[in-house]
């Protein structure tokens, strides 16, 4: 009876609870999935990248480059939002030394009409004295022809603002329904962050400046048919389908000067596993020719904004025989996010793999290495292994590729996981030598998956892994 009493107490205390939190005036938690910003489109330029993994701000800076007068303009905002973190970083550890800071910045560019660019840039930086993170948002638009930065008001006739307005707000409350009650008090204002896309002019809205911030920072599209004259550059100029960039200059021939190691995999010689982080990049072609032509695999560890971009790379190593699998979306130390995000960050990362490969990688691993037990417990709810390494050859500190061959072939051996990006041409111009010169040492290069396999360590959910011992 005692028991029975305590149920039905337990029942009807869970029915108040309920209705107190339905009748509190409180605003209501809205749960709303963020679709990724940045998928990341790579049109115009190459991608230009701060990264520092040693700390104590744990920095990924991602930037495009043309060769041209207006790189230094993208040039001197990412160097500004880079010092001043770093400032605010050095500031907080004056008064307490644990401090700690990251900052993560993406990109998106449109090459259009083979004529003008647009560049979103956005990004975060959060530090540990932070309740929130502070959000970065900029926009670039250029003229590659006049090689100059054009300004809003050469992109669109703020005379027709309100029409502007009018069809921005339409499309907001068209994609986000939520959103509605909070489109009065629009103005010129909201249109501080446009770029020159594909199907319109592509407007940015900041997390919580204009809009609630559970719904996050917005990219809306104003389809340049709507838009008429109050596009200025003319819709005339738009193509009806994206336009290719200009051809990259083919990379030198790769000369073999060692036999290619076998097909089949021998569990009683030596293996190692190559892994190379970041990617894809426009090295990693290259890197996959060596991998080739010398019949070796590796294991690539891909950010998933970038894989749609170079999906003709990612499903060419796939068919070689390497390993996909993730490196979060957007390259977030995993080990400061929630659990909703880090499972948003794995999950979308591993659907983009899998609509390429159709397959759906059950380990990754995570930038700068950053674990903790949360992100343990999500990974193991998941269904994820975790990769780590025990051979960081730093390629991406040094940036050159007699220090990055030295490192490996000194510190590499029997059943190692070998690190290493291969978003530096630094990194493939090592591989030259790395992959051929450990093939000649005997040891065979597999996929991280392979080296487990054959080491009979089977992969455990949550688990994180070192090496093949």
């Amino acid at each position: 009876m005692l028991m029975k009493k305590k149920v039905i107490y337990s029942f009807l205390l869970l029915i108040i609870v309920l209705l107190t939190a339905c009748s509190s005036d409180d605003t209501p938690v809205i749960n709303v999935k963020e679709p990724p910003l940045y998928q990341s489109t790579v049109e115009y330029g190459e991608p230009n990248l701060i990264t520092d993994n040693k700390g104590p701000l744990w920095v990924y800076i991602r930037f495009p480059a043309a060769g041209n007068a207006t790189d230094e303009i993208i040039a001197e905002w990412v160097r500004d939002i880079h010092k001043s973190s770093h400032d605010e970083i050095a500031e907080l550890r004056a008064s307490d030394p644990k401090a700690e800071g990251e900052i993560n910045v993406q990109f998106d560019s449109y090459y259009v009409d083979d004529r003008y660019a647009g560049i979103l840039e956005n990004g975060m930086f959060m530090s540990s004295h932070k309740a929130h993170p502070m959000e970065f948002v900029r926009t670039f638009n250029i003229d590659t022809k006049k090689e100059t930065l054009l300004d809003n008001t050469d992109i669109l006739d703020y005379s027709q603002s309100e029409n502007i307005l009018n069809l921005l707000r339409g499309r907001i409350a068209e994609e986000y329904p939520q959103a509605v009650d909070h489109l009065g008090e629009t103005d010129e204002k909201w249109l501080e962050h446009i770029a020159i896309g594909h199907e319109g002019i592509i407007v940015i809205l900041e997390r919580s400046k204009y809009l609630p911030s559970y719904l996050g920072t917005l990219k809306i599209t104003l389809p340049y048919h709507k838009l008429g004259s109050a596009y200025i550059l003319g819709t005339d100029l738009v193509p009806e389908s994206p336009t290719e960039p200009p051809a990259k200059p083919p990379t030198k021939p790769i000369v073999p000067n060692a036999p290619p190691q076998s097909g089949d995999i021998d569990p009683s010689k030596p293996m190692v596993a190559l892994t190379f982080d970041d990617g894809p990049s426009r090295y990693t072609s290259r890197i996959l020719d060596i991998l080739e032509i010398y019949g070796a695999r590796a294991t690539f560890c891909v950010l998933g904004n970038l894989v749609n971009a170079r999906s003709d790379t990612v499903q060419r190593a796939f068919d070689l025989g390497c390993e996909i699998i993730g490196h979060s979306w957007d390259h977030r130390d995993l080990s400061k996010l929630t659990v909703d995000e880090i499972t948003q960050e794995l999950n979308e990362t591993s659907d983009a793999i899998e609509s390429i490969t159709g397959v759906w990688p059950k380990l990754y691993r995570p930038p700068y290495g950053a674990v903790n037990n949360t992100l343990k417990s999500v990974s193991a709810d998941l269904g994820y292994a975790i990769v780590y390494w025990s051979v960081d050859p730093l390629d991406w500190d040094t940036r050159n590729a007699d220090k990055v061959y030295d490192a490996i072939m000194a510190k590499t051996d029997d059943r190692a996981i070998i690190l290493s990006h291969d978003l530096y041409g630094s990194t493939a111009d090592a591989m030259e030598r790395v992959i051929p010169d450990l093939i000649s040492k005997g040891y065979q290069l597999v996929t991280v998956s392979e080296l487990m396999h054959y080491s009979n360590i089977t992969l455990e959910a949550g688990i994180v892994y070192y090496d093949g011992k």
